[in-house]
């Protein structure tokens, strides 16, 4: 029987199910203590440079949540704010969104003007200047980003401000008025259809 080649050892390591210890010992037996401490060190690289990927991809996500908490819901209370994150939080989970929070605020674009949240349209630059209320909306979008807290809308997907009558509030059944939001979610299946 042909010992397989390192590449190809690592090729069939990776699709079968085994711990990255296991795999580490079985190469330490077929090729020595010098492979297996270089798998080794693949293997400590790899895991590192998925968790530092991770850690990113999670980074840009708060900022994305903490972006639109800001600039949609900025100068209300926790609850406002909080709830503006639920929205978002409860369109990334329904397949009729996109899946991830940045393509979720982001979704439309700034060249159609068809936005979902107004503040990635309107042009007027998408830096916060208040330090502290910053803080408080990046602090708000950790809370509801890793769910330590309720969702306040009751699963809405949809809000406008109060002083707002939008076109397709009929649509949907409204929900909670929190802050200066008036919140919305789908109206429940009537029975038999």
């Amino acid at each position: 029987m042909r010992i397989p080649g390192l590449y190809h050892l690592i090729l069939l390591l990776r699709r079968s199910p085994v711990t990255e210890y296991e795999r580490v010992m079985l190469l330490h037996r077929l090729h020595g203590r010098r492979h297996a401490i270089a798998m080794g060190a693949v293997v400590l690289l790899a895991a590192t440079s998925a968790a530092i990927a991770a850690k990113r991809h999670v980074d840009g996500e708060l900022e994305c949540l903490a972006l639109n908490v800001y600039f949609e819901s900025r100068g209300e209370p926790y609850e406002g704010q909080a709830a503006v994150a639920n929205v978002v939080m409860n369109r990334v989970a329904d397949d009729r969104f996109p899946g991830g929070v940045c393509a979720v605020v982001q979704q439309g674009g700034k060249e159609t003007e068809d936005c979902q949240f107004s503040w990635w349209c309107d042009r007027l630059g998408d830096r916060p200047k208040h330090k502290a209320d910053w803080e408080a909306a990046r602090d708000i979008a950790r809370i509801v980003y890793w769910g330590w807290g309720e969702d306040l809308t009751g699963g809405a997907l949809w809000y406008h401000a109060t002083y707002v009558k939008a076109y397709w509030r009929g649509q949907y059944e409204r929900g909670p008025t929190i802050g200066n939001h008036i919140f919305y979610r789908d109206k429940p299946e009537e029975a038999g259809t």
